[in-house]
């Protein structure tokens, strides 16, 4: 192993290999200039090297997941040639988070509460997508639909007060207040940052709740093909009749970097039947596809630039002795981003489309609905960094086209452009604090300003305190406001109401943290959210409801995480939250769930072998009955009983060229025979190897 080092015309040139207490090289270790605020990642071999006018001193720090990381001073005149070894290190300090302040910043400097779910603790999931892996959280609940997409549902907040990104930008076709989470599959995710608490003052409409970012490995430091291939398998009962269900699934990933331009490719197909029933079903096949390009331009010292496009194509075909239902869902998304050290702009065309229908048997037409929604967004972000404080602001303008066969007008338009501007900056080492304001213009409403301020005390090296407190609102949704709709199988009509206002938040967070490195972390967190002029349906007449700004609420909570290392071998992430949510009149809402308990078990003997156990306790809760008599869901008198999911995971490497992974999923086989079948025993295996 060797490294060069060399200068040319001002512009340093830092290079050098990393490897662990084995001596094995270690990969996409991230190597970061705190002072520059740039930074890039190892190859397959250890290996790095980066040119950049610095500032002397250098200060670089490396780190990974799951090793203690090194900070090292370069001073004018010494080697830029590194030869670094890691050790292993249970909790991950220095690990890079974006989502809270739209900057890089290391995860223990940011007064934000932040969580994030990184690489290893996507692989111990054993989930294929992310709802799946979500699923598994403590506080975190999805419910999925059969006209596609997934009910989000976090610390008690649905999908409307949830803002989803993937890598920085939002998730088109969030109809009937829903995510297509099950759309993303996790062989190529990097990371997921969830910022808790109100973040409307970075991003504006439906980060009321916080804000969930889906981070995908782009980054090409050296030629890397995989393929992967997964096939799963389910039973499960409901009263007497049987459900078998099975999936396949096939991945190939694709990167390879050239002189002067980055190509990365990756390709999924999926494929789900049922063949038996639970006694009126009696076909439905899924089908989905997806295809993902990056194309990033090298050469340039202070600039880059790079193209993404990803494509999703959903094709469910289902049959019962009622219905006969078909659902096409299309989602495309283009990308164009320049970045300097200081100054980035994306330009975003954004497409979405699903068509939905119901016919009986004997050819009578139920529901025919086209739904899309098309939208174009430039964003412009600054940053600048003076001593002790950092300022980053944005501009964002976009224009949304929607249109669906429910539309009393068949088709709206809503402009939006907003300006944010934010500043973090610390009187010492121990003390930081970050201010935010940002204002949104909508073509429909009058303007709105969100402010949030948050601030993190560093007690002593172990302890952490952090506080937050900020604004937040939620625009109508397109749904909300304009379509006019009728419930076939309840048999009631809801009709849009285009003079809604927007809902309002206030919300506070205010936790704790204890931290030994090599050891354990726990956390805990209590946050307060009060709502005015919020959204709900009320009965115009029995059968007929509308929506209007009737009421206020609050949602209120606590959440404590806890990571041991009990062995050298043996390690656990348990997570804890309770809920209190209220109406105006005091009173329980439904569908919240009081108490929830997760657990991860991990057993990690050496790279090659691994194994682990996800646990996920729900207590009883009450969820909404549907009122036939009014035409509106009420809540229920009857609580659903407690229950408990348990995953089983583990794989095994051979040679750093194939990869086995199996699992056995709800080992219980847990049943929820109120509302139909809750997931189903299922067992998966996995295989994926390097194609180089």
């Amino acid at each position: 192993m060797f490294c060069i080092s060399f200068a040319v015309g001002g512009v340093d040139v830092i290079s050098g290999t990393v490897f662990d207490e084995m001596k094995n090289s270690l990969s996409n270790v991230n190597i970061y200039f705190p002072k520059e605020e740039i930074g890039t990642t190892s190859n397959e071999d250890g290996n790095f090297i980066i040119d950049h006018s610095f500032q002397y001193p250098i200060i670089v720090i490396i780190s990974h997941v799951g090793y203690e990381s090194e900070t090292i001073q370069i001073n004018e005149g010494e080697s830029k040639k590194l030869f670094v070894k890691l050790k292993k290190q249970f909790i991950q300090m220095d690990e890079l988070v974006v989502t809270a302040t739209r900057t890089n910043k290391l995860h223990k400097e940011v007064p934000i509460a932040t969580e994030v779910i990184n690489k290893s603790d996507i692989k111990k999931s054993g989930a294929s997508n992310v709802a799946e892996l979500l699923s598994l959280r403590s506080g975190v609940s999805i419910q999925t639909s059969v006209e596609g997409g997934s009910v989000l549902n976090i610390l008690g907040l649905d999908s409307r007060y949830i803002l989803v990104l993937l890598n920085g930008q939002p998730i088109n076709g969030k109809f009937n207040n829903r995510v297509s989470l099950d759309q993303i599959y996790t062989q190529n995710i990097e990371r997921i940052e969830i910022v808790k608490g109100p973040s409307s003052s970075l991003y504006g409409s439906e980060a009321m709740a916080g804000v969930i970012n889906i981070i995908t490995n782009d980054k090409i430091v050296s030629k890397s093909n995989n393929v992967s291939f997964r096939s799963n398998n389910t039973e499960t009962k409901l009263r007497n009749d049987g459900l078998s269900s099975g999936s396949k699934n096939l991945n190939l990933s694709i990167k390879q970097p050239f002189n002067f331009y980055d190509l990365s490719i990756n390709i999924n197909a999926d494929e789900i039947s049922k063949d038996k029933s639970i006694e009126l079903i009696e076909i439905d096949r899924i089908k989905k596809r997806y295809i993902e390009t990056v194309f990033g331009i090298r050469g340039f010292k202070k600039h880059k630039l790079s193209f993404t496009f990803n494509a999703f194509k959903q094709s469910d075909s289902g049959q019962s002795k009622l219905m006969v239902t078909d659902t096409k869902i299309e989602r495309g998304n283009l990308f164009f981003t320049h970045h300097t050290e200081s100054f980035s702009q994306t330009i975003t065309g954004s497409s979405y489309r699903r068509n939905y229908v119901q016919n009986r048997p004997w050819g009578e037409l139920v529901r025919d609905d086209l739904t899309s929604e098309e939208y174009l967004e430039y964003e412009a972000l600054f940053k600048k960094k003076i001593g002790r404080y950092d300022f980053n602001s944005g501009l964002e303008f976009r224009k949304a086209i929607y249109s669906s066969d429910r539309i009393r007008d068949g088709r709206q338009n809503i402009l939006n452009n907003s300006f944010f501007a934010q500043s973090s900056f610390s009187f010492n080492e121990a003390l930081n604090f970050i201010l935010g304001l940002r204002n949104d213009n909508y073509s429909e409403y009058q303007s709105v300003i969100n402010p949030r301020i948050g601030a993190m005390y560093v007690i002593d090296e172990n302890w952490k305190f952090r506080t937050s407190w900020g604004k937040g609102f939620r625009a109508p949704s397109f749904m909300e406001r304009f379509i006019d709709w009728n419930h076939v199988q309840f048999n009631y009509t809801v009709i849009g109401n285009k003079n809604l206002k927007p809902e309002i938040s206030n919300g506070t967070t205010v936790g704790v943290e204890y931290t030994n490195p090599k050891k354990y972390q726990s956390s805990i967190m209590l946050y307060y959210n009060k709502f005015d002029n919020l959204i709900n349906d009320y009965v115009l007449e029995p059968g007929i409801l509308s929506y209007q700004n009737i009421e206020s609420a609050t949602f209120a909570g606590l959440e404590i995480l806890h990571n041991w290392k009990i062995s050298e071998f043996l390690s656990s992430k348990l997570s804890f939250s309770f809920l209190r949510n209220r109406d105006s009149e005091n009173n329980p809402i439904p569908n919240t769930i009081p108490f929830t308990a997760s657990g991860v078990f991990s057993f990690d003997p050496d790279k090659d072998y691994s194994a682990s156990i996800n646990i996920k306790w729900i207590a009883p809760y009450k969820p909404q009955d549907f009122d036939p008599i009014n035409g509106i869901f009420v809540s229920a008198d009857k609580e659903i009983d407690g229950y408990t999911i348990l995953n089983f995971t583990g794989s095994k490497s051979f040679n750093n060229f194939l990869y086995f992974k199996f699992g056995l999923n709800n080992v219980t086989n847990y049943t929820n025979n109120r509302f139909g079948p809750f997931v189903g025993r299922s067992a998966f295996i996995e295989l994926s190897s390097k194609i180089n």
